[in-house]
């Protein structure tokens, strides 16, 4: 039987492989009743060790499930195990040495000794794909009434019935990541009907000290995630071939074409459970690629790894002058990355900073991608008076969902950065007064705007902002509105309203900028040069006498304002003031120009600030005309 040598050399691993002849598969057809068999699997260590196995019947299935085959187990390993594991799926069972097929499934809170055997024979069938491009298996099902040879009448072998059966339920076991956003993992992942368990993994250094031949009944994992945290379901090879392997006998995601990391694992324990025993593994480096996901179980490669995408977090908490990195690989599966990602970084925030409460974050998300001629860069500040860490995520999430879900194209992401730095310090401003330069302006004019902010339990600062008014603006009142930067943000302190009459306005806004983006470079431009919370925004929403020359309708009906370059003046003492014009040099972003519609196009100076701005300020200008 063909044996894979692994072996570490300055971190590499590489497989020697023996040319081997093709196993003899024994055939469903000859299977009956009490025929006695053999199963290896590991128990504890990397040592294969061997089992009886009882053939009881088949049960026929539908498709794209196999024919089962039912097996009572017993013998040494099984009594250390308490029966059938989580883990053992894949384990090889023989009869007369010739391969029957693998263990796959078990009943749980029940006889762990009993379980059922997937066909060696439709497993096998997984090989032939990997030889070629993927494409769905053809399977030739012969579901028929079997003579009653086959089978002994469950009732009189007190057994459970057939349709309590389940998979051997590969969880998957989770390390690194703890507490809360191991439940942000679990519940994002529950859709995929993942069965989570935390902390009974990690990487282990052993291989590095020795190498281990992995053969039929060896322990091996499946990753999506690796690193300084892990996600990996562990099982058994069935059988391998010129670097070409099947295991666990069920399927892991059922994802048909997949590209998962492959590890070799060692068993630190198996411990008995009333559901089902589970067995306690960590794995090793990566040594191929998982590429097959299937009703009739998992096949892939050796010596050759899959790709993903690098995901690298720093975090530091300023008041304890601590800074720690973690770095982690995902499998580059839009299914899995966006929850991979979010989770490794929360847990990345959450064990540097070491509480869970106030502060003030300054936050840098980078993606970079094949296919995208630019790093996509967003940077950011965020307060708050609970739970910084959840706040601190959400240019992450926000972009996660930009590249994974867009409409326009997809994303070949090559790398993630997330770079936080956190202080206890509220650094926050609220804007108490906004007032013009003069109320009475004419179309054309520049207007000075002097902004007063208190940053929290400090002295008053003023700022100054400069908002002109477009040639072509209608005469009448019009309303600016200054304040804080940020998108579907809840102002938390009322307006404070200044007018030619000095009336006050007791309503509180929600400001949103929705997106007219027409290609995915457009959509990403709104995402790097949207707005932060560390900004000052004054904003009015002018009137005009005659749109011709001064507006061109686009393809979605949308009016959006072409302005002369030389009408805007130049302000270079506010180095960040941005004016939201589509003919303006210098406000980078597109998000926000307009509205969608053609009669609410408004205009938006933008200047950075050292504090998260809150609460807002409005005044009124009266249009007139010379």
């Amino acid at each position: 039987m063909k044996k894979v040598k692994c072996l570490v050399i300055l971190f590499c691993l590489t497989f020697l492989s023996v040319s081997a002849q093709a196993i003899e598969i024994f055939p469903l057809s000859e299977v009956k009743p009490g025929l006695i068999g053999v199963g290896k699997t590991v128990v504890q260590g990397t040592t294969v060790e061997e089992f009886v196995v009882e053939v009881i019947g088949v049960i026929p299935q539908s498709p794209p499930t196999p024919n089962l085959i039912m097996v009572r187990v017993s013998g040494d390993p099984i009594d250390k195990s308490g029966g059938i594991a989580s883990g053992m799926s894949g384990s090889p069972v023989y009869i007369d040495g010739k391969l029957l097929g693998a263990i796959g499934y078990g009943y749980s809170y029940t006889d762990h000794r009993i379980g059922l055997v997937t066909p060696a024979e439709e497993m096998l069938k997984l090989l032939d794909v990997l030889e070629k491009d993927p494409e769905p298996i053809e399977q030739e099902w012969q579901i028929e009434t079997r003579s009653s040879e086959h089978f002994i009448p469950l009732e009189k072998e007190n057994i459970p019935s057939e349709d309590s059966f389940i998979p051997l339920n590969t969880p998957l076991m989770i390390g690194g990541i703890s507490g809360r956003s191991f439940k942000y993992l679990e519940k994002e992942l529950s859709q995929y009907d993942f069965r989570l368990i935390q902390g009974l993994t990690g990487s282990s250094t052993s291989f590095l000290d020795e190498g281990i031949e992995l053969e039929p009944g060896s322990a091996f994992g499946v990753q999506l995630l690796r690193g300084d945290f892990q996600a990996t379901a562990f099982g058994t090879i069935t059988y391998i071939k010129d670097n070409e392997f099947v295991g666990f006998g069920h399927p892991f995601t059922h994802r048909g074409d997949v590209e998962f990391f492959v590890t070799p694992a060692v068993v630190h324990y198996t411990l008995a459970h009333v559901e089902f025993p589970i067995k306690v593994a960590s794995s090793g480096p990566n040594i191929g690629t998982l590429y097959q996901d299937r009703a009739a179980g998992v096949a892939g490669k050796l010596n050759n790894g899959p790709s993903y995408v690098p995901i690298f977090i720093s975090v530091e908490d300023k008041d304890r002058e601590l800074v720690l990195e973690y770095k982690v690989e995902a499998v580059k599966d839009e299914a899995y990355i966006h929850a991979l990602a979010i989770s490794s970084a929360f847990q990345g925030i959450d064990a540097t900073l070491d509480r869970i409460g106030r502060g003030t974050a300054e936050v840098t998300v980078e993606f970079v991608a094949s296919n995208l001629s630019n790093t996509i860069i967003r940077d950011n500040m965020f307060f708050s008076e609970s739970d910084i860490a959840v706040w601190a995520l959400l240019d992450l999430e926000q972009g996660l969902d930009l590249l994974l879900t867009n409409r326009f194209q997809e994303v070949d992401l090559t790398q993630i950065n997330i770079i936080v730095s956190v202080e206890n310090e509220r650094r926050t401003a609220v804007v108490e007064r906004a007032i013009p330069q003069k109320y009475q302006v004419a179309p054309g004019d520049v207007v000075d705007v002097e902004v007063t902010i208190r940053p929290h339990r400090q002295e008053v600062e003023t700022l100054r902002l400069q908002i002109m008014i477009p040639p072509e603006t209608a005469p009448g009142m019009l309303t600016v509105t200054v304040r804080g930067g940020g998108y579907g943000y809840y102002y938390s302190k009322p307006s404070v309203h200044t007018s030619l009459e000095f009336l006050s306005s007791e309503e509180e806004i929600v400001w949103e900028a929705p997106s007219s983006a027409e290609n995915l470079d457009k959509l990403l431009e709104e995402y790097m040069n949207g707005e932060r919370y560390n900004e000052l925004v004054a904003e009015f929403y002018p009137f005009f006498d005659d749109y011709d020359g001064y507006f061109a309708e686009t393809e979605n009906g949308v009016m959006e304002m072409e302005l002369d370059h030389n009408t805007i003046p130049e302000t270079p003492e506010i180095e960040e003031q941005q004016f939201s014009m589509l003919a303006v040099e210098e406000e980078q972003s597109e998000r926000g120009n307009t509205w969608e519609s053609d009669d609410t196009n408004y205009i938006r100076v933008r200047k950075r600030t050292p504090y998260v701005i809150e609460g807002l300020a409005t005044f009124d200008l009266e249009i007139i005309t010379y």
